[in-house]
């Protein structure tokens, strides 16, 4: 939706037609857990703009619930089936913004009854009125998702195990000193987490889960192992990049000179790395189209890359993480060093505040910037946004150090978090 929208304000004479399997456009998958918590009711909530103001307001031409099976790049069209039959559409442009599909272990019983995927808010009802009857609920996974959705089951009475195959939480976003934290934070919520422990097996519809450790009776399942990029329709027919996702230059312009391709269903390439990577996340996804409808209606806008930046909570716990990990840093041929600090969150003569735990990463000779995590229960997010601004000029610490931060007792200190572990960067503490 949002290349559509592009393409309409730059081009106001084009045809712009959009192409929806579902009844929701412009959705916020990201809310599921919000929903199954109860947060809200209302299923219009998760979408930005309804179908009908894209019609009325932007006159793009939305035909949702028709599920396109075939895609010709030599004739430039596509067809599918909807509502009313068969549909045909001819392109002079096609932009591909698929997104992801959720990645299922195959193991046996993964699709018992009682075995849930949270992937789109097409769904979200039926999958919140089923589990909220449920009193013990299996977490398979320990990411972003998985995190999310343990929170919002225990914050309505379940009784639910974690379990993941990794021997650490948020493996892929946080260090091992920071995913300590984040560890305790969950056991401390009276969540049973099993670590390092692989899924072998789901027996009796969803009620006997059989890892690598152990079997545990639950009432339902939830699979939250993560996302693989949607390229099923074009994988014979564009170039497909080493992310999995479909490979595109810095417009966003596929393989195919007429194809182009946005959100979880593109690859980009990472900021600091200049290598290929695949970050399948809302921010990112808005601009790739942004990007890809700015080149489609005849005008030059470049996407610049990826830092990787993801912000999540568990209960009032934030954890955030921009750039490179310490380990990612690492496997990436460079040579990181790091500042790791634990200080107070506001003033110390200021009411309320909190621990802050903040990992500074850098490259060793130049001390340019990599990455950051930080965990807290304030003030999370703003700080991960100076990294990844810094990050995407290729700042070096003595910038952050230098760096003219806000300053007030009651959100933060007058050496502030991000400053502290600069300086310690500095003088090489």
């Amino acid at each position: 939706m949002s290349a559509a929208s592009r393409v309409r304000r730059l081009d106001p004479n084009a045809q712009v037609t959009v192409l929806e399997g579902t009844k929701m456009v412009s959705h916020a998958p990201c809310g599921i857990p919000y929903f199954i918590e109860g947060f809200f009711n209302d299923e219009s909530l998760f979408m930005a703009y309804t179908p009908q103001f894209f019609l009325e307001s932007r006159k793009i031409n939305v035909v949702t619930e028709v599920r396109v099976d075939e895609i010709d790049t030599g004739s430039r069209m596509v067809e599918g089936n909807g509502k009313q039959g068969r549909i045909r559409e001819d392109y002079d442009y096609l932009v591909y913004a698929t997104g992801a599909l959720p990645k299922i272990p195959q193991v046996p019983g993964v699709e018992g009854e009682n075995v849930f995927e949270i992937h789109h808010p097409a769904h979200a009802s039926e999958i919140r009125k089923r589990l909220w009857g449920k009193s013990r609920v299996a977490v398979v996974g320990g990411g972003v998702l998985g995190l999310e959705m343990v929170e919002a089951l225990s914050n309505v009475g379940k009784k639910v195990i974690m379990i993941h195959r990794s021997a650490r939480l948020l493996n892929r976003i946080t260090d091992e000193d920071v995913s300590s934290i984040v560890e305790r934070e969950v056991r401390g919520k009276g969540v049973e987490v099993r670590l390092g422990e692989e899924l072998e097996e789901i027996r009796n519809n969803g009620r006997l889960v059989v890892t690598s450790g152990g079997k545990y009776e639950v009432d339902a399942v939830v699979v939250a192992t993560g996302v693989t990029p949607n390229v099923n329709l074009v994988k014979e027919k564009l170039r497909i990049g080493e992310t999995g996702a479909v490979w595109t230059d810095r417009k966003m312009k596929t393989s195919n000179p007429y194809v182009y391709a946005a959100g979880d269903a593109a690859e980009s390439t990472n900021l600091i790395t200049g290598r290929p990577d695949w970050e399948p996340f809302g921010p990112v996804a808005n601009k790739m189209g942004y990007v890809a409808g700015t080149n489609i209606a005849g005008s030059s806008m470049t996407f610049p890359g990826v830092a990787g930046s993801v912000i999540t909570k568990f209960y009032d716990v934030f954890v955030g993480k921009t750039g490179l990990t310490e380990n990612e840093a690492k496997r990436a041929g460079l040579n990181p060093v790091s500042s790791f600090i634990r200080t107070r969150s506001r003033a110390r003569y200021y009411p309320g505040g909190s621990e802050i735990y903040l990992k500074l990463i850098a490259e060793s000779s130049t001390l340019r910037l990599l990455g950051a995590q930080i965990v807290g229960r304030e003030e999370v997010l703003g700080r991960i946004n100076v990294i990844a601004s810094l990050l995407l000029k290729r700042g070096i610490v003595e910038d952050l150090f230098f760096t003219e931060l806000g300053y007030l007792p009651a959100i933060s200190q007058v050496w502030d978090p991000l400053v502290i572990a600069a300086r310690k960067l500095m003088r090489g503490d």
